[in-house]
């Protein structure tokens, strides 16, 4: 038996965490993922950090996980997340000090709003394209610490 290299073993078990987060919501409310209400909320940090508990849009390949918690793969500028809290302070602050960051857009809708701000929107601060902070714009830094 051939056992998988630690990185794969990783990001089966996101796929997987996420597979069933996703289930779990959809058999809550009834409706697909993409049609559950909630809050997409735009982060701007005024000086790149490497951000905790980031979607896998954000994180490398392999992934890296600090504290069962996935990793930025490099300092990133914006961060686009979605929560269904009523108040998103909890969530929010998973990714980092307040002083840290900036709540630069909060308003509601899905999942499927979050992903097209990801790709398509631009920061209400800076103007900067959101999507230049996804993992796939840059490579992997290693020995960052995250915020």
């Amino acid at each position: 038996m051939t056992s998988r290299p630690a990185s794969e073993q990783v990001r089966c078990d996101m796929s997987m965490r996420r597979d069933q987060w996703a289930a779990d919501l959809e058999a809550k409310h009834g409706v697909p993922l993409e049609q559950i209400r909630g809050k997409v909320y735009v982060l701007h940090y005024e000086i790149p950090q490497v951000v905790r508990s980031v979607s896998t849009d954000y994180a490398g390949i392999p992934p890296r996980l600090e504290g069962g918690r996935l990793v930025s793969a490099r300092p990133i500028r914006h961060y686009v997340g979605w929560t269904q809290q009523d108040r998103p302070s909890k969530r929010i602050s998973a990714h980092g000090p307040a002083a840290m960051r900036e709540v630069v857009y909060l308003e509601p809708g899905t999942t499927a709003d979050e992903l097209s701000m990801k790709l398509t929107g631009t920061c209400p601060k800076c103007g900067e394209p959101l999507s230049e902070s996804l993992a796939r714009h840059a490579p992997e830094s290693a020995g960052v610490r995250p915020v």
